[in-house]
């Protein structure tokens, strides 16, 4: 599985969001940052599927 992270950045005032280690983008909010996440990692997930089903 990812191991996601999500850091407050007090300079930019954004939310700085990592998966693996690598990051990936910002957002406004933590709760953003959350979902952002969370809707990147099903679709790394679940690419495979969607390849097959095509």
């Amino acid at each position: 599985m990812y191991q996601r992270e999500i850091i407050y950045d007090r300079n930019t005032r954004d939310y700085a969001m990592y998966l693996d280690g690598e990051l990936v983008g910002f957002a406004r909010t933590y709760h953003e940052a959350e979902i952002t996440l969370d809707q990147l990692m099903f679709e790394l997930v679940s690419r495979p599927y969607f390849r097959e089903a095509a």
